[in-house]
């Protein structure tokens, strides 16, 4: 070979940074060296077993790139198979010829195999002289060999700088994982963003969880897809693998790795191997589901690290799941506690038994009306459960006494929702709209309320709600001043003060939902 095809290749081995670049300086070099009136790259692909024409030089090159041919469909076969050479003076007379034209012509037939330092055959580098009257020989099939074979090196180049570049995208995708799901409790979040984040790196097709039924069959709950439609497709044919695999789990704590093939071929897909990943869920050491992954058109088994992390993120939705259960638990005990405290407080100052869950119970159904948000509803709920907790501070013979109090007695009274604020002040838990409800909750819409003497919208909304049901229990219910009014006459009450001591679209909407009563009331 001259110096200039020699520098060529020190050039298409060194210098290229693309297969497509690769394949393509590669074609048109073949065309350069040999006698041949079109070169072409085919690539054999795994996945779908077929040879597809990555790159074309010369005669109808242009309408060659990305056809793809099936088993014995193509001259290109007998090299990739044959792992050879092959060297045809009329292929046209050959049944698995191609023609780019669609017409056999006579012309000459040159192919060498595409080879990595493995040796591993991955394609075929072909030329041939159709319509040409040019003849292949010997210096053709030399010249082609030594392109052939600096192809494979450089390809094998291409393949190690992209393997180095994805392992370290996968580090750099696993380390954000990691801090993710560290500040993640939610199961759900949790599994489906490792599962997302899993199925790119892994190359998988798709990502799942199971939980374990009454019955105990697997039953999906989360899945993430790489190709929906292809996944589905494949899965029809693998309906008893989540069984399978919960079998396997069940007498094992780690994770399951399962192969095999397809019991059937359809046309929707090629692939004939997978391979699969599995790994129990086992919070607080009770096994109640499992995480998986499945790589379609694979034989060999998932590699190490795979497993690895499906492990990792298995455990790591373990403990979210014992966080949340523990979180709830939590959460239960604090709202058992207001709660109590709120009824305890009941006894203390003469209210009749139940004020608490009542005034509470038609405090939220008003906040739905109104359309608060959960963490509203949350706040009004325990305002309600402590909206009286300042009485602890008030005297026995100012909070029991049966008659009038005196102006002195009144304000002593009155001050029982500041006492109460303070004594929520130190509750890191309870959020300051819990407090205001506290605070509030005597103020009037005209200003004339206390303590702070608020007036209109500046009286924080969730301390109008309650002021209203609050009233409306106290009107209904027995007192040690008082009797119980009757239900219509205390509606009455609050029809005449809105406006005045309460909002009146709270009081419109209160009369109108018929949530103590089937009668309605409209306000002017």
């Amino acid at each position: 070979m001259t110096d200039k095809p020699a520098v060529a290749l020190h050039a298409l081995i060194h210098l290229a940074r693309s297969h497509q670049n690769l394949f393509q300086q590669c074609v048109d070099l073949a065309l350069t060296t040999t006698r041949a009136t079109t070169a072409v790259i085919t690539i054999h692909r795994q996945e779908t077993d077929d040879l597809r024409i990555a790159a074309a030089a010369g005669h109808l090159s242009e309408d060659l790139v990305g056809r793809t041919f099936a088993r014995g469909e193509a001259l290109a076969w007998r090299v990739v198979t044959g792992q050879r050479m092959i060297l045809i003076s009329d292929p046209q007379f050959q049944s698995d010829a191609h023609f780019a034209s669609g017409h056999r012509r006579p012309g000459a037939y040159l192919g060498v195999p595409l080879v990595d330092p493995d040796g591993r055959v991955f394609g075929a580098l072909s030329v041939d002289t159709t319509d040409s009257a040019e003849q292949l020989g010997g210096i053709d099939a030399e010249a082609l060999t030594l392109l052939a074979q600096a192809t494979g090196v450089a390809h094998a180049r291409l393949e190690a700088l992209e393997r180095a570049e994805e392992t370290a995208d996968q580090f750099e995708q696993l380390a954000a994982l990691s801090a993710d799901l560290e500040a993640l409790n939610d199961p759900v979040e949790i599994a489906n963003q490792a599962l997302e984040i899993l199925v790119k790196i892994t190359r998988m097709q798709v990502g799942a969880v199971y939980e374990i039924t009454s019955h105990g069959s697997p039953m999906l709950t989360l899945a993430v897809w790489a190709d929906r439609e292809r996944a589905q497709n494949v899965l029809s044919e693998l309906r008893s693998l989540p069984g399978t695999m919960l079998a396997e789990l069940s007498s094992s704590s780690e994770p399951v790795v399962l192969t095999g093939t397809f019991p059937q071929r359809e046309a929707h897909f090629q692939e004939t191997h997978w391979s699969a990943v599995g790994a129990p869920l086992r919070p607080q050491g009770h096994m109640s589901g499992m995480i998986g992954v499945l790589r379609i058109g694979v034989e060999q088994k998932a590699p190490t690290e795979v497993i690895r992390l499906v492990e990792m993120v298995a455990r790591r939705i373990d403990r979210a799941v014992e966080r949340a259960a523990l979180i709830t638990d939590l959460r239960r005990m604090r709202e058992a506690a207001l709660r109590r405290m709120g009824r305890v407080l009941e006894y203390r100052d003469g209210e009749t038994s139940g004020h608490t869950d009542r005034v509470t119970r038609m405090a939220l159904h008003l906040g739905t009306l109104l359309e608060l948000s959960d963490e509203q509803l949350d706040h009004l709920r325990w305002g309600a459960y402590l909206h009286d907790i300042g009485k602890v501070g008030v005297p026995d013979q100012v909070l029991l006494k049966p008659g009038p109090l005196t102006p002195q007695e009144r304000e002593r009274m009155q001050q029982h929702v500041l006492i109460g604020e303070e004594l929520l002040e130190d509750e890191g838990f309870l959020p300051d709209e819990v407090r205001q409800v506290v605070r509030h909750h005597h103020e009037r819409w005209d200003g004339a309320g206390y303590p702070d003497g608020l007036a209109g919208e500046c009286i924080p909304l969730l301390a109008r709600i309650f002021s209203v049901v609050d009233v409306y229990d106290a009107l209904t219910s027995v007192r040690p001043y008082k009797q119980a009014w009757s239900h219509e006459a205390a509606m009455v009450e609050l029809v005449a003060q809105a406006g005045r001591q309460f909002d009146p679209q709270i009081v419109r909407l209160f009369a109108a939902s018929g949530l103590v009563d089937d009668h309605r009331y409209e306000i002017d």
